[in-house]
């Protein structure tokens, strides 16, 4: 036994083939700079996938077997799955496309409900935020065969929240994951399908006025109603060198495994709002010190004050405002960010350990683009706000005006984060989810004579 590992750490050159795994588990294989690789691991972590992380960069055997310069010549990251087999993402082929095709792939090969069951749908639900679960518990549970499309995880980002304390019915708060599941759970029972890991990739309109969607699997299904809960995701930190060290201190979102893993350093959270608020108390129980870099004079422009004042006698918490992150810096791991005061442009360089940036929301709405209203941020527009806009006014095709939640395509509504004009707070994501199926209805019984022109 000892000779064979001599001879292995003295000659790696043959490729080393993993164990596999035990029944149920999967290995995923790569470093915490492989493109991705962050996201894969929130992506099993929430959707409560068994698996192993092998960070090749860390990992003792990995070294001690001199498996290192084998594996780096593989596309990393790699998933290796329970009955041997294993995939490779292709490096930077195809962009988001690839990676939406990926995370398909890897939902079905660990065993997710990743493909529709069928080919029609009353009602198809994108987004299992909590805008898009409301919507699916209120549809399935008065007889409407629906659908839900998932492209992460159920949760959305409220999902990756450690606690949600202004929501009601809970005076002691709850997170966002016990939340998520909770919903889940009940849609389930109701009869919702739910798909995981899959995305609205091309969207058209069919003559008989029905909604077509195309998934990354090729799967096409048809919804004689939609209801868009797609949500916002975090705003880019225009800073230079962010690209190069995502997922290796730096991070968009705060999902508990990266705030656990930067366990005694140094933390930076880049934001002002709730979202913030609220991972900075979390980090704060784990962190040596936590920093809130905030562009604005203040907090209380956009968080509530409950979390303004316990972030600010937080013994861990450093709050600084006017602050905007210009730099950051590190080899193979953040190490240094360079903060700038918008007021009097004095830069300072800090150590840093992790960085999580959870700042303003940009729409997932560019499969809409082109094809549904939208305003100049790329939030979709709905109900009156259609007819205040003189073209798509004209191109209003019924009689009725669009309903509250409805959009510029008859039978298509928006819910949550995704709509123009919208309250991003979970209590208001889940009213529009309830009343988006209440609309669904009113559509699906009604004549919705065309327009007289």
């Amino acid at each position: 036994m000892s000779t064979s590992l001599v001879t292995a750490v003295a000659d790696p050159a043959p490729p080393i083939r993993p164990p596999v795994p035990p029944k149920g588990e999967t290995y995923l294989i790569g470093s915490r700079g492989s493109p991705h690789v962050s996201e894969y691991r929130d992506f099993l972590e929430r959707n409560r996938v068994a698996y192993r992380w092998i960070d090749i960069d860390r990992n003792p055997l990995v070294r001690f077997l001199g498996a290192s310069p084998t594996l780096r010549q593989r596309s990393l990251p790699m998933f290796l799955f329970a009955d041997g087999s294993h995939l490779e993402i292709p490096p930077d082929t195809g962009g988001e496309v690839a990676f939406a095709r990926a995370r398909a792939d890897l939902a079905r090969r660990v065993g997710l409900h990743a493909r529709p069951s069928d080919d029609r749908y009353d009602v198809v639900v994108i987004g299992a935020g909590p805008a898009g679960l409301t919507a699916a518990v209120s549809a399935a549970s008065e007889g409407l065969q629906t659908l839900v499309i998932e492209r992460h995880a159920p949760g959305g980002q409220a999902g990756t929240s450690s606690r949600i304390e202004n929501y009601p019915g809970f005076p002691q708060g709850i997170s966002g994951s016990e939340l998520a599941q909770s919903s889940l759970d009940q849609a389930v029972r109701f009869g919702a399908e739910i798909v995981v890991g899959s995305e609205m990739m091309h969207s058209w309109l069919e003559p008989d006025g029905s909604l077509g969607i195309e998934l990354p699997t090729g799967d096409r299904v048809l919804g004689r109603t939609l209801i868009g809960a797609m949500g916002s995701q975090y705003r880019h930190l225009e800073a230079a060198g962010v690209d190069d060290l995502i997922g290796a201190g730096v991070y968009y979102g705060s999902a508990p495994n990266d705030v656990v893993f930067h366990r005694g350093g140094d933390v930076f959270i880049v934001g002002g709002a709730n979202s913030a608020g609220q991972a900075s108390l979390h980090a704060a129980e784990f962190a040596r010190s936590v920093t809130l870099l905030v562009r604005g004079p203040s907090l209380e422009d956009s968080m509530s004050q409950y979390l303004v004042e316990r972030a600010e006698a937080h013994p861990k918490i450093e709050i600084r405002t006017n602050t905007r992150v210009v730099r950051v810096a590190g080899d193979g791991k953040l190490e240094e960010i360079t903060v700038v005061d918008v007021e009097t442009g004095e830069e300072e360089q800090l150590h840093a350990d992790a960085l999580f940036i959870l700042i303003g929301g940009e729409p997932t709405s560019t499969c809409a683009k082109g094809w549904l209203l939208r305003d100049a941020h790329g939030f979709l527009v709905t109900g009156p706000d259609i007819l205040e806009n003189g073209e798509w006014a004209d191109a209003w095709p019924l009689q009725r005006d669009p309903y509250f939640l409805e959009s510029s395509q008859p039978g298509a509504f928006f819910a949550g984060d995704i709509r123009h004009g919208s309250v991003k707070r979970v209590a208001s994501a889940v009213g529009e989810g309830a009343m988006a199926v209440q609309l669904v209805h009113r559509y699906l019984q009604e004549s919705n004579e065309p327009r007289r022109r």
